[in-house]
């Protein structure tokens, strides 16, 4: 029982360690919108900005994405936008993840 015990203890870090470690999240990120295409009639451009996750990208799996994703956003808030549009992936892999969004305000 002991034995079990000590593992128990012993893997909990281990367990966190290769779990889900969010970003955090700014007020006001919430309501940014992401989109895969804009309407320039309605949309105007506030920004661009590039956010990169390194050194944990590789054992994270589909967190990979919604961090950067929420990075975005983040930035997002601090350029006074509402939408984000990914325009690059360029760095996939080697303890590296990076996007590139354009940030717009849309009606």
């Amino acid at each position: 029982m002991l034995n079990k015990k000590k593992f128990f203890v012993a893997a909990i870090p281990l367990i966190v360690a290769c779990g889900p470690q969010y970003v955090e999240v700014q007020p006001g990120s919430e309501s940014v919108n992401l989109v895969k295409s804009v309407n320039q009639n309605q949309c105007t451009l506030k920004g661009q900005s590039k956010v990169r996750i390194t050194g944990y990208a590789e054992r994270r799996g589909n967190y990979t994405e919604q961090d950067l994703i929420q990075l975005a956003k983040n930035a997002a808030v601090e350029q006074q936008g509402n939408t984000i549009l990914m325009i690059d992936n360029p760095e996939k892999g080697k303890g590296t993840q990076s996007a590139i969004f354009q940030t717009y305000s849309c009606n």
